[in-house]
C-alpha cells in the first residue's frame, strides 16, 4: 500500500514525462512492486530507499540475463 501511495504522489512527475518515458516509469514501478513484501520488513528505512534498491535488483537481474545470453555459444 505504501508503494502505491508513493507512486500516486509521483503522478504529476509521471504525467510530465514523454509518453515513452511514462511507459519506462511504469515498468520501473513494476520492478519495485516485485519486492514490495521485502520492503515492508525494513519499515525503519526510508521507503524510497527500498523502492530504489528493488528497482536496482531487478535491473541487475536483467543485465545478468543479457550477459548470459551474449556469452552463450551460437548454435
Amino acid at each position: 500500500m505504501l508503494l502505491d501511495s508513493i507512486i500516486m504522489e509521483l503522478g504529476d512527475f509521471r504525467r510530465a514525462l514523454r509518453r515513452r518515458d511514462q511507459q519506462v516509469f511504469d515498468r520501473i514501478m513494476d520492478m519495485a512492486r516485485e519486492h514490495a513484501s521485502a520492503s515492508t520488513v525494513a519499515a525503519a528505512v526510508d521507503p524510497m530507499d527500498t523502492i530504489v534498491l528493488s528497482i536496482l535488483i531487478e535491473q541487475q537481474k536483467q543485465i545478468d540475463d543479457l550477459k548470459e545470453d551474449s556469452d552463450a555459444p551460437s548454435p
